[in-house]
């Protein structure tokens, strides 16, 4: 089956950066590391000192980022932390654990005793550490959305050593903060004498440039000197490759033999692929290694359902299969037992945040129960009935969906947002699939911004046996790696109006029942929504269907393309009539 090449450019992927209050991350970094030091007898919980260790990272990431001075002190506790769990899970731990000392090619900050700080020494550091107001930050893609384990690069590590020829190795930030960390604290653990910086990339996604300061090139020549191995460590590469590709010929640039440069990443591409200037000749110039992800799974995982394996236990045919990007779904599982399925919903902040949003949902009734497997795995009861087709809407059905979007209104607020991202995907979107321009600047009004649902499909709710409707799937998808991200709650009306193919009484019927649960008269502004969503669905779809090899799959994907071109000219009328194209 052929597919069109347009679905390449279409624009479905978000920035996902936010400013959040500095002190925000570091007390919740103490909070973890108050947790290593449980008392005797005190079963610690899952996952902590992985938690611990996402967060010290994306901190160090941060102030490095912004030349702070405490900078030093958060890479000698992510250091600290990378030891704890190379050495083990940690679960009968009381301190952070001593160690060799890590190369930063900086002066020590920790005093040099006989032992690594204890847990007391880090809190007192780190409650020193100046940290600005607000930072910006951004998810960690491969710890929130792939299932990439730190652990997966510490057991590449191991593959690759070769003692006793030392290493140098190079995290590309952010993600490469911690897997920098992680990697040097394997080697060390072989006994191989390893050290670690980190560098951010700059310009153009598709055509990065490194620059090392005076202090990184000092020692890079010690590692020249010392006859060391550069790995330079990131996930991806991702679409261009240009973030290890910039990291590798900075090196050479530096005098380090191509030849002694190792790029340790999460997937193996295509060389060919990538868009980076020359990339494919630069890319066969270095070597490559991929580490495997998704293998550190809970104890109870049993069946593989991901990757769209899950509508084979839930439709009996599969022409009523709802279209999935199936190499972009999240790791699940059958527990052994068949009673829950275990979904991976993100590591460090990120994976909290979901599990508390989860726990959210199931306290006002609308979804399952959560419960935390570890490893950045949330496991929900596996739950009897059948999920619902748009030719399920009744009264009842409409009521489910106004409740919930009031609730999602009420219970998860955000901060006033921006909407340029949104407006950028819209007329990029509308100018590949139509052939001309959008006409009209979309106004995009934010009146009740929210973290919103983002997925409100019918597939997206179980009807039971007794009647009731759950909503699955509620905590991840409103921030992850797509737009929209956090907007307005209008979004997910518009998205509940297009997916459930909602006539003009029942459209009716939903607002108003949204209207008298929520105090929130959504009408006026909700016309631009309509159309950006139609508008972000069918790139979803178009990009989907264009990378996906499955003909079946992309056989659906494109029928939803058709289905939102055809939301997306019904909505132009009323969002031009509306002042939605101003």
């Amino acid at each position: 089956m052929t597919t069109d090449s347009s679905g390449y450019s279409m624009y479905v992927f978000r920035s996902g950066r936010r400013n959040v209050p500095g002190q925000r991350l570091v007390a919740e970094l103490a909070d973890d590391l108050r947790a290593l030091d449980a008392p005797a007898g005190v079963e610690r919980r899952p996952g902590v000192v992985l938690r611990a260790l996402v967060r010290a990272g994306e901190l160090e990431s941060i102030l490095t980022d912004a030349g702070a001075g405490s900078a030093p002190l958060l890479a000698e506790l992510t250091d600290d932390l990378a030891v704890l769990l190379v050495g083990g899970d940690g679960a009968g731990a009381r301190a952070i654990p001593d160690g060799p000392t890590s190369d930063h090619g900086r002066s020590d900050v920790w005093p040099r005793t006989a032992r690594r700080p204890t847990t007391s020494q880090a809190l007192a550091a780190l409650a020193a550490i100046d940290v600005p107001a607000t930072v910006p930050t951004s998810p960690p893609e491969g710890f929130s959305f792939y299932a990439l384990h730190p652990l997966d690069f510490a057991r590449l590590a191991a593959r690759l050593a070769s003692p006793p020829a030392p290493v140098r190795v190079v995290g590309i930030r952010s993600i490469g903060t911690t897997l920098s960390a992680v990697t040097a604290a394997a080697l060390r653990r072989l006994g191989i004498r390893a050290g670690r910086i980190t560098v951010r990339p700059a310009g153009h996604p598709y055509d990065r440039r490194v620059e090392l300061g005076a202090r990184e090139l000092a020692w890079v020549q010690d590692g020249i000197a010392e006859g060391a191995q550069f790995w330079v460590a990131d996930e991806g590469p991702g679409f261009s490759g240009s973030s290890f590709l910039s990291t590798g010929d900075a090196l050479v640039g530096a005098g380090v033999p191509r030849g002694n440069i190792v790029f340790l990443g999460s997937r193996a591409p295509d060389p060919d692929a990538l868009v980076a200037p020359d990339g494919a000749r630069r890319w066969r110039s270095f070597r490559a290694e991929r580490a495997e992800c998704g293998t550190q799974l809970p104890g109870d995982a049993g069946e593989f359902i991901g990757g769209g394996a899950w509508r084979r236990r839930l439709y009996e045919e599969e022409s009523r299969w709802p279209p999935s990007w199936t190499s972009m779904e999240r790791l699940k599982y059958l527990s052994r037992d068949g009673s829950r399925i275990l979904k991976f919903e993100g590591m460090g902040r990120y994976g909290a945040e979901c599990l508390e949003r989860a726990h959210g949902v199931f306290r006002a009734r609308f979804g399952p129960e959560p419960r935390d497997e570890g490893q950045g795995f949330l496991s929900y009861p596996w739950l009897p009935g059948r999920p619902l087709q748009a030719g399920d809407l009744s009264d009842a059905v409409l009521e489910r969906l106004a409740d919930y979007c009031a609730f999602r209104a009420s219970a998860f607020p955000v901060p006033t947002l921006a909407t340029d991202e949104i407006v950028t995907m819209a007329r990029n979107n509308f100018s590949l699939e139509m052939g001309n321009e959008l006409p009209g600047e979309l106004q995009l009004e934010i009146a009740r911004p929210v973290l919103v649902d983002g997925k409100m499909d019918p597939h997206e709710w179980l009807g039971s046996a007794s009647g009731e409707l759950f909503k699955v799937d509620a905590s991840g998808h409103g921030d992850d790696h797509f737009l929209p991200g956090p907007t307005d709650i209008a979004w997910d009306l518009a998205g509940a109006i297009i997916e459930w193919r909602m006539a003009p009484g029942a459209r009716r019927a939903f607002l108003e029942r949204y209207r008298r649960r929520s105090g929130d008269d959504p009408e006026r502004r909700l016309p631009a929504y309509l159309l950006a969503y139609a508008l972000l669905r069918l790139g979803y779809a178009a990009m989907a269907a264009a990378s996906l090899q499955d003909d079946g799959e992309a056989r659906r994907l494109s029928a939803a393309r058709h289905r939102y071109r055809a939301a997306l000219i019904d909505g132009l009328g009323a969002a031009a009539s509306s002042g939605a194209l101003g």
